[in-house]
């Protein structure tokens, strides 16, 4: 846990947490227009980030600390040459550290809100990269849908959503989408097919997981991360039927599910490493 969140837990439900919290919130959004370049490591990477916001600023620094094992993690199973789909990328924490890792391979980040997309751009080209930005949200079948965003109409919204019931919290924001499956997009030639993917999409792992299925299932593919909201014991069998030993990481946030992760147990180039 870090020093800030340290604090806060100290002095949480406190005038002094509240008056706190405004000055911080404040001094953090003074220093990011000036747009600053934050340089974040876990383990041995090092990327690049510019947050705009407060929220993003926060995205970049609480987030990598609370998920650092699930990044550790991952950033130690990354081969030069591998296709990395980061579905629900956000501006990019995970694709920025993976893409540092690749020699050969690709990162394909997903996201669908357009603030996000438009801080995503930047992270992406301040590490030295410039994949091509799926705009559409991945689901279970190809369609016309709705987003909605629960928690900010900026850049850094992390509940952004096309499920109904996992948030109870108010929409901020609605958008009309054209929804669209990771094997519609394989199967055209629009992106590679994945050897590593990681899911984080607020409540619809399973629709993409439906979705992805054949790549998922293919020889290429070894490892699946899914960041699971209130769903864990039903990714954990979804995974376990398509062909994945299964194992949880924890994140350190109170009351957060761990992440699930696949490990392919087929053989050939994803076999299950001993």
């Amino acid at each position: 846990m870090s020093l800030v969140d340290t604090v806060g837990d100290i002095l949480w439900g406190t005038r002094a947490y509240d008056y706190g919290s405004r000055i911080f919130k404040s001094a953090v959004g003074a220093y990011t227009r000036i747009e600053p370049s934050e340089t974040i490591t876990v383990g041995d990477v090092s990327a690049t980030f510019r947050p705009s916001s407060f929220v993003e600023w926060s995205n970049v620094h609480t987030r990598i600390w609370h998920e650092r094992r699930v990044l550790e993690h991952l950033l130690a199973d990354v081969r030069t040459d591998d296709v990395f789909f980061d579905i629900g990328a956000n501006i990019g924490i995970y694709s920025c550290l993976v893409g540092r890792l690749l020699d050969g391979g690709a990162v394909v980040p997903f996201e669908p809100y357009p603030p996000n997309v438009r801080r995503l751009r930047v992270n992406l080209a301040a590490n030295g990269l410039s994949p091509t930005i799926i705009e559409r949200p991945l689901a279970a079948t190809a369609g016309d849908a709705t987003l909605s965003v629960h928690d900010t109409v900026g850049p850094g919204a992390q509940h952004a959503t096309l499920g109904r019931g996992y948030h109870t919290s108010p929409i901020e924001a609605r958008l009309d989408v054209e929804s669209v499956t990771g094997d519609a997009l394989v199967a055209d030639g629009e992106i590679p097919g994945p050897t590593i993917v990681k899911i984080d999409v607020q409540g619809t792992e399973d629709d993409v997981l439906s979705g992805l299925e054949r790549a998922l299932g293919s020889d290429a593919c070894r490892r699946v991360y899914v960041e699971t909201h209130d769903n864990l014991d039903d990714i954990a069998r979804r995974l376990g039927t398509m062909g994945f030993a299964v194992e949880t990481i924890p994140v350190d946030r109170p009351g957060k599910d761990p992440t699930v992760v696949g490990h392919a147990k087929r053989g050939g180039h994803n076999a299950t490493a001993s």
